[in-house]
């Protein structure tokens, strides 16, 4: 069982990571409408510059959204409160 605290500096990742999603999901949405890179050729030599890269920017949408899932089960009980194991030794003789 969660403590009234616990609850609640759960909440507040929440809000936090979901502001967070909220950017990431603008970010990509510019980055989907805007030019992703360019290339100066200047005849004495050329550079290619590329921006934040959509498959960078998805791979953060997609950690947020796990994260915020993982929250939600975790103030909800329904994801694994406490795991313990051991290992069972066995006394092997030859």
């Amino acid at each position: 069982m969660l403590t009234t605290a616990t609850r609640d500096a759960i909440r507040a990742e929440i809000v936090a990571k979901e502001a967070q999603l909220a950017l990431a999901n603008a970010a990509l949405s510019a980055a989907l409408t805007e030019i992703a890179s360019y290339r100066l050729d200047t005849g004495e030599g050329s550079q290619q510059t590329k921006y934040r890269g959509l498959e960078e920017l998805q791979m953060a949408v997609d950690a947020l959204e796990s994260n915020i899932r993982s929250l939600y089960r975790r103030l909800n009980g329904t994801g694994i409160m406490n795991l313990n194991v051991r290992r069972k030794q066995y006394n092997r003789t030859r």
